[in-house]
C-alpha cells in the first residue's frame, strides 16, 4: 500500500487517505477515540486504522473525518461517494443501512461478505461480547429467493448469530425483519 504522510488530527476530525481502494489514517488520540466506539479496524502490519466505505462516509457526514486521495486533495462526501461507487456499486446502500444503524446507537462492523454485509452488536455490548445480528441488506423491489434466504439463515444459525434482513426502499427508508428458520414438524 502507498505510504502517504497524513496530516494527523485537524481539530476533531481525523485525516484519512483513500489510496488502493482503501481507507486508512495514522494512530492518534482521536482515531484511538473512534476505535474504542466502533469504527475502523487495526490493520497492525501497516500501522494504519481502516475504515469501511459506509463507515467512512457516515465519519464525514458527522464531521469526524476528512478524506484526501493520493495527491493531497480533499474528498468532501459527495466527490468521495462517486469515487467508490466505482469501487463498489452497492456503496449506496450500505451506507443507507449503517447511517440508519449507528442513529439507532448500534455498533456495525463488516460482515462475512457482500451478502452477509454486516455485524451487528447489542447496545453497550461491543468490545465484551461478540456481535448478535448479522444484516442482510435488500433494496425493495429485488427478488430474494426462498433458497437464498435459507441459505443465510443455515449460515447465521452455525455461527450463533440472528439474521436481519435490511429492506431500503426508493425513499432510503430502511425496515428490518428478524428472519427465522422454523420447524414446521413442531407446530
Amino acid at each position: 500500500m502507498h505510504r502517504a504522510k497524513l496530516s494527523g488530527d485537524t481539530g476533531r476530525a481525523i485525516t484519512a487517505i483513500l489510496v488502493d481502494g482503501k481507507i486508512c489514517a495514522e494512530r492518534s488520540s482521536i482515531v484511538e477515540g473512534l476505535l474504542a466506539k466502533g469504527y475502523g479496524v487495526e490493520d497492525t502490519p501497516s500501522g494504519y486504522v481502516t475504515y469501511s466505505y459506509p463507515e467512512a462516509l457516515y465519519l464525514i457526514e458527522n464531521g469526524w473525518m476528512k478524506v484526501v486521495d493520493k495527491q493531497g486533495v480533499e474528498l468532501d462526501f459527495n466527490k468521495l461517494l462517486e469515487e467508490l461507487k466505482q469501487l463498489d456499486e452497492n456503496v449506496w446502500r450500505d451506507y443507507v443501512i449503517y447511517r440508519d444503524l449507528r442513529k439507532r446507537k448500534y455498533v456495525v462492523k463488516d460482515g462475512f461478505n457482500e451478502e452477509l454485509r454486516f455485524r451487528v452488536f447489542e447496545r453497550g455490548k461491543y468490545g465484551e461480547e461478540p456481535a448478535k445480528y448479522i444484516v442482510a441488506p435488500v433494496v425493495e423491489g429485488r427478488n430474494l429467493p426462498m433458497k437464498k434466504l435459507q441459505e443465510w439463515l443455515t449460515t447465521c444459525r452455525s455461527m450463533r448469530k440472528e439474521l436481519v434482513i435490511a429492506v431500503v426502499d426508493r425513499r432510503n427508508e430502511v425496515v428490518y425483519y428478524m428472519a427465522r428458520l422454523v420447524d414446521l414438524r413442531n407446530l
